[in-house]
């Protein structure tokens, strides 16, 4: 076989790890004692020490702080808001309750100035009722007086009518 294949679109197919490792040269082995030990590791020691010793107080520092600082808000801020929302929602419990009671109130009030409506009422129609009987009564009266007199003056007019007549047919008075 061919140390290269081709896939499926017609492109040859490489082996990496083969052509990495046979480019790869030799690495000898290092040991403890190929280390050296000199001035430039107590150097840079210092330096980094140094480093830590200023960007501690210059950087660290404040930025803890900043870190603290924005914590400790957005904690307050959270702790703020759930102690609103339960103030709020005690209030707002509140006010339903006082509703309620206000609705509760108006109630009782809209039923006993309805209750004293329909006695006014009452007391009106019975006053009106009286006063028509009265008046009616007063009618009756006049109207009873009204009709004897009526009576009376054609009794009387019948009697002088009757009278003519006979004297017309008769020719003497009755």
């Amino acid at each position: 076989m061919n140390a290269a294949a081709t896939n499926s679109r017609g492109i040859a197919d490489v082996d990496v790890e083969g052509l990495l490792l046979a480019l790869t040269p030799p690495c000898p082995s290092r040991t403890a004692a190929d280390m050296e030990l000199n001035a430039t590791l107590l150097v840079q020691a210092v330096i980094i020490l140094a480093l830590m010793a200023w960007l501690t107080p210059m950087l660290f520092g404040p930025l803890l702080k900043v870190f603290d600082e924005r914590e400790r808000r957005i904690h307050g801020a959270a702790e703020e808001a759930r102690k609103q929302l339960g103030s709020a929602g005690e209030k707002s419990a509140l006010v339903e309750q006082k509703t309620k009671e206000a609705q509760a109130d108006a109630r009782v009030i809209l039923t006993t100035l309805r209750d004293q409506a329909k006695a006014k009422e009452q007391q009106l129609l019975d006053d009106a009722r009286d006063a028509a009987n009265v008046r009616l009564a007063e009618a009756r009266t006049e109207l009873s007086g009204a009709a004897d007199a009526a009576r009376r003056s054609l009794k009387d007019d019948a009697k002088g009518i009757a009278d003519d007549i006979v004297k017309k047919v008769l020719g003497r008075a009755a």
